[in-house]
């Protein structure tokens, strides 16, 4: 394992690199005295969990790899001024960086499940850069240089902070210090190293009482900002796994994306009857999403069932293949013992296990081949069966867009009529054109400019319907191509493994036999 350098003093040798005897008395376990020393020489590091490295005049820590399951580190009482090289920490529950020379805390991304923490005797003027460490229980900051006693406001995210130490920081002298630490931080079971009294809480959250509600009601609309896009998330989600993108924001799409649409709208009632497409369209969108959300339940159900029936399968026979393995090894075995016991009978004891080997071969290729078999009888049955949903949910998306499309051409009909009734209006009353926008002044005195706006707009429209049904058509088709191609994919390289395996398993037998016999024949 590499050592940890040691910039600080060390007497006249100065600086030193941790060696790997030192590095082994700093491992710390358990058990009989006269076998600790022992223990500690033959402990893999992987399986280290406790380092001391107390008094050490540390300046600076690094190479730390290799203690993947380290639980408890103690660097206290050394030179630090940096928090760093901890990464590869992940199983870290208790840090030790008391009494050093701290100025910042960071360096603690990855370390999630740390539950412990004292940084007590430092330099450090700010709580931060802790948000990773979720699981922290206990934090102890006493002796260090926070002065702003709203930065205990950083604790509150910890939800399972029980004990929090900050005696000796200048917040501590601040008449309002315990009042609001109690009230601000939930569910505090020690401060300072002194049990918190209900009564004490109670007293604090009534002296901040309107600063604390104020701040409940904050995070409360956090928490339900949070919880909606959480949901919002999981829906768009839900959506895309069903072949659904873009549905739900099919009319609001087209129109975003109608250069024609803001024109039109300048007119007045023009699109009025535009609010009863709406209506009508999430009807029917809701109706085509039970059916194509049922489609992707049959999907799952359907890909579940297969999984399972194609994991028994391959289970059955591969545990077959391994009963047949271990069988043979028992007679080769035999066969072995019978040699060493018998000296010269390597031909007559080894020919019934070389004629069992060869049949072992022809055996799991027949288990494998079997095997093989019922894949490809799965196979064609999960291709016709996703086909047969893949159509179903075709004829859906023609049936539906057919829905709305008949939507969009009728509106545009009405549009075009009620163009036609505006044109009329405002040509007897060339007056009631002065209110109106630049735009809708321009089209209301030309009729020919004012239709070709409402084709457009229809075009457009029917350009964005045309591309949303042939994607999300084709990309039913796909999915359904795709899972059968990759399951297909896996099938055959299952295969070729197995044979691979098999022909290994053989031929280290052959082997076995081989060198049993040529030593036989020497030794005779």
């Amino acid at each position: 394992m590499p050592g940890i350098l040691l910039d600080g003093p060390q007497g006249e040798a100065g600086p030193k690199v941790i060696t790997d005897e030192l590095t082994r008395l700093c491992i710390q376990v358990d058990g009989d005295p006269d076998n600790v020393e022992s223990k500690r020489q033959k402990l893999p590091y992987r399986e280290v969990e406790h380092l001391a490295f107390s008094f050490k005049g540390l300046v600076r820590v690094s190479n730390l790899q290799g203690l993947v399951n380290l639980r408890k580190l103690q660097l206290d009482n050394n030179a630090l001024t940096k928090i760093e090289n901890l990464d590869g920490l992940v199983n870290l529950r208790w840090l030790d960086l008391s009494f050093n020379r701290i100025a910042k805390i960071e360096g603690l991304d990855k370390l999630a499940l740390l539950e412990d923490l004292s940084l007590f005797s430092n330099c450090i003027e700010q709580m931060e850069n802790m948000e990773m460490l979720t699981n922290l229980m206990v934090l102890s900051m006493g002796r260090n240089n926070i002065t702003s006693l709203h930065n205990v406001m950083y604790l509150r995210q910890f939800k399972r902070l029980r004990l929090i130490n900050l005696s000796g920081n200048p917040i501590s002298n601040d008449s309002d210090y315990k009042s609001y630490i109690l009230s601000h931080i939930k569910d505090l079971t020690y401060l300072d190293n002194r049990r918190v009294l209900a009564a004490d809480v109670q007293a604090a959250m009534e002296q901040h009482q309107d600063e604390v509600i104020e701040l409940q009601e904050k995070e409360e609309q956090e928490a339900a900002a949070e919880k909606a896009a959480a949901e919002a998330a999981a829906h768009q989600e839900l959506m895309q796994q069903a072949n659904l993108q873009g549905v739900e924001t099919m009319l609001e799409d087209m129109t975003k994306n109608d250069p024609e649409w803001a024109k039109l709208a300048s007119i007045p009632n023009l699109l009025d009857s535009w609010n009863d497409v709406k209506d009508k369209f999430t009807t029917a969108t809701d109706e085509f999403k039970v059916l194509m959300l049922e489609q992707h339940e049959k999907k799952q159900a359907e890909f579940a069932e297969w999984l399972a029936v194609a994991t028994q399968a391959t289970s059955e026979r591969d545990q077959a293949g391994r009963d047949l393995v271990r069988s043979f090894e028992k007679v080769i075995k035999q066969a072995l013992r019978s040699i060493q016991d018998d000296p010269g009978s390597g031909e007559a004891a080894l020919k019934g296990p070389r004629e069992r080997n060869e049949a072992l071969h022809e055996a799991l290729l027949a288990l494998e081949m079997e095997t093989v078999d019922i894949l490809q009888d799965l196979l064609q049955q999960l291709d016709r069966n996703y086909s047969e949903l893949a159509d179903a949910s075709r004829g859906f998306f023609t049936t539906y867009f057919a829905t709305v499309r008949d939507l969009d051409n009728r509106f545009f009909e009405n549009c075009a009529t009620a163009a036609l009734t505006a044109l009329e209006k405002y040509a007897s009353d060339a007056g009631d054109m002065e209110g109106l926008p630049d735009e809708a002044r321009q089209l209301l005195a030309d009729k020919d400019s004012l239709i070709s706006t409402v084709q457009a707009a229809h075009d457009v429209h029917s350009q964005h319907l045309d591309t949303l049904e042939d994607r999300l058509t084709s990309q039913e088709v796909k999915r359904a191509n795709d899972l059968v191609a990759e399951k297909t994919s896996w099938a055959e390289n299952r295969d070729r493994a197995r044979i691979a395996e098999i022909i290994a398993v053989v031929d280290r037998n052959r082997k076995v036999m081989e060198e049993a016999l040529h030593d036989d024949e020497q030794y005779t």
